[in-house]
């Protein structure tokens, strides 16, 4: 599988492995984007009542001083928007809750 990586404007192709997908578990609850890493939240792109669709960018997470794009997981409305630009988060933090359409 292709994957695209944006670092300073700078496009790199990277391939992921079949079996390296396995490894992954989906969230417990699609409705619910949580922090995957301890950063600051530099863009939110969303607001609370906008419709999304599943893969939309929500919110820029820097971590490591990478810019990190959170996406929704499903086709919805954002219900709660639980940060804001500046934000410090850690892992595992509730960002946003999504109502499922």
């Amino acid at each position: 599988m292709a994957s695209k990586l944006v670092i300073d404007d700078t496009g790199y192709e990277t391939e992921i492995p079949e079996n390296s997908l396995k490894l992954g578990r989906p969230p417990a609850d699609p409705e619910i984007i949580k922090a995957f890493i301890p950063g600051t939240i530099v863009a939110v792109r969303t607001k609370v009542g906008e419709k999304v669709r599943e893969g939309d960018a929500l919110l820029l997470l820097d971590a490591m001083k990478m810019h990190n794009e959170v996406c929704s997981t499903v086709n919805g409305v954002v219900r709660e928007l639980l940060v804001t630009t500046g934000d410090k988060v850690e892992k595992g933090q509730l960002l946003i809750r999504l109502r499922k359409d």
